[in-house]
């Protein structure tokens, strides 16, 4: 069924090394992977398991047939139910496409589990090389659809990060949190820092201060000296300008 090599591997761990690699493999023909997706979540073992999530990790041209592929997937991990975890865990602390597998964990873990996986992994991210910051971003993308002091606190060490990205991820995090001072502070200290050089990312603030009717306090000064492009300070806060 899945081709002549396969008969070389007679033992289980050989064919599950092997369709590691071939799951992951964009000249497998489709139907050949669909076989061994079936295979791999019928073995149910973690290295099984693994192997079948880096069907995650591999993208082709049809988009369509790939994002079909990868829901047939992810049914099959979310089938296996708790015996899925520990490997989604593995999965998505080594991979950068963890969108999925992380929907995937929340079903089967919890929204509090999948809360504290991404907060420790943004805690690794905060400790990284700036040079790649892809995972980061989106880690901190998936954490905006969270609320609470401890995301605040996450997201907040990010408004400062070498990546323009990362900035604005961090920013829609805290504009989707209930409203306390640490959030408007936040990032009213933003708007008024001289060192931050994204019109995008200013006028983002700027625009949900205006709608919320933020009070810019102490940066007001700082802001109209400078104010994003449409905006202008009014007796301390911002307006169409």
């Amino acid at each position: 069924m899945f081709g002549f090599f396969e008969g070389l591997f007679a033992n289980r761990d050989g064919k599950v090394k092997l369709y590691a690699k071939k799951i992951r493999n964009k000249d497998t023909p489709v139907e050949e992977r669909q076989n061994i997706a079936l295979y791999l979540a019928d073995d149910g073992q973690q290295d099984a398991i693994l192997a079948l999530l880096g069907r995650f990790e591999m993208t082709y041209e049809h988009g369509m047939k790939d994002s079909q592929e990868k829901t047939e997937v992810s049914n099959l991990v979310l089938s296996l139910g708790h015996d899925a975890i520990d490997p989604l865990e593995i999965f998505i602390r080594r991979c950068s496409n963890f969108a999925r597998p992380m929907s995937i964990y929340e079903q089967i873990a919890g929204a509090e589990k999948a809360r504290a996986l991404l907060l420790e992994l943004l805690d690794v991210e905060f400790e990284k090389s700036e040079l790649k910051p892809a995972k980061k971003k989106n880690l901190l993308i998936r954490l905006a659809d969270f609320k609470g002091p401890d995301i605040v606190a996450s997201a907040s060490r990010f408004l400062d990060d070498f990546d323009e990205g990362c900035r604005y991820a961090a920013v829609e995090v805290l504009l989707n949190q209930d409203e306390t001072d640490d959030v408007r502070e936040g990032l009213l200290k933003l708007l008024a820092s001289t060192e931050e050089d994204s019109g995008r990312l200013k006028h983002r603030v700027a625009e949900a201060g205006m709608g919320r009717g933020w009070a810019l306090g102490k940066h007001a000064e700082a802001i109209a000296k400078a104010p994003p492009t449409n905006f202008a300070v009014k007796n301390g806060q911002l307006v169409p300008g």
